[in-house]
């Protein structure tokens, strides 16, 4: 069943979400053959960058399936590295979400792999409580494959397996299909669970945002991303009301349900022209700041990169985009 109207969300989730206003996504590299290729060896000095340039949040995606001891224990070392990341970034004055993904196990066969799961996700919440608003815990991030069709059950299972160690903590969780916006009708979540926000991933057009991101696979149901390769986005009134139309559709979607919304993902491949992105990064970015719902830029470094690895900047144009 879709989403009834709720009650007002609670002042913890208000306030944890006031603290994403200006996020920006960063995949730490913790060592595993998953995690190559999108993450970084996160230093203090990224933090220090991301604090300084404005942003208020950083989101931490972590496949904890990558790290897990039997029978669904978290790797001491790992979680240690995780907690100073944390500490790092709170020192910084950034809250973090720290958000699960990917977890290939479970998105394959849910029913034989949810249970390990939900008690590493249980692991990672009692280890992490006690801390504020700062800290907000996204249990999993975009689901899809077999999940698609139990999302709502599986949400309500995570859902418990926080609640069962952290009575206070703020849960982000999203909507089926790589928490595509197109599917928030169908979403479903506990209607006695208020501290809580649901998170949306935005990347359209694709054939835009993804051109030449060849990880989607030749036959993508929209072609082939080699294809897409030098598709701009050129801002035409056409452009522009495609997306104020499905930013009017989430906010609309938000305010019917009483359910506090983040833009948790929004990028573009650097396989785009610098030009497109900064136009549609920031058409993206003021769009969401209009209908007052809080965002992640997709992301950091080295893919979708906003920051320049090599000149330990971030790249000007994409910041003031971002931020002005």
């Amino acid at each position: 069943m879709p989403e009834t109207p709720a009650t007002a969300p609670d002042e913890l989730a208000r306030l944890a979400q006031a603290r994403l206003a200006r996020t920006v996504n960063v995949g730490p590299d913790l060592g595993a053959a998953q995690e190559r290729g999108w993450t970084i060896d996160i230093q203090r000095s990224h933090l220090e960058a991301c604090a300084l340039a404005g942003f208020t949040a950083i989101r931490l995606l972590i496949g904890l399936a990558a790290h897990r001891t039997p029978p669904g224990g978290l790797n001491p070392a790992i979680l240690h590295r995780v907690e100073a990341i944390i500490d790092d970034a709170t020192d910084l004055g950034l809250a973090v979400v720290i958000a699960h993904n990917p977890d290939p196990e479970l998105l394959a066969e849910p029913q034989a792999h949810l249970g390990t799961t939900l008690a590493t996700v249980a692991r990672l919440t009692d280890a992490l409580a006690g801390r504020g608003t700062e800290l907000i815990l996204e249990p999993l991030a975009e689901p899809r494959q077999a999940l698609d069709n139990i999302w709502n059950k599986t949400a309500a299972e995570l859902i418990a397996a926080v609640r069962e160690h952290d009575q206070q903590r703020t849960i982000l969780l999203g909507p089926r299909t790589m928490n595509n916006a197109r599917f928030l009708g169908e979403l479903s979540l506990p209607h006695d669970e208020h501290n809580l926000i649901v998170g949306i991933h935005h990347y359209w057009p694709i054939t835009f945002t993804m051109q030449g991101e060849m990880w989607l696979g030749k036959d993508h149901i929209f072609g082939n991303p080699h294809d897409w390769l030098g598709t701009t986005w050129d801002q035409t009134p056409a452009q522009e009301a495609e997306l104020r139309t499905g930013f009017a559709q989430v906010a609309g979607w938000g305010r019917a349900t009483g359910r506090l919304l983040f833009l948790g993902e929004f990028g573009t491949t650097n396989n785009a022209d610098i030009a497109s992105r900064v136009r549609w990064t920031r058409f993206n970015r003021r769009l969401a700041e209009e209908h007052g719902i809080p965002w992640g830029i997709w992301s950091f470094a080295p893919i979708f990169a906003v920051y320049d690895q090599q000149a330990g900047t971030f790249h000007p144009d994409l910041l003031a985009a971002l931020i002005d």
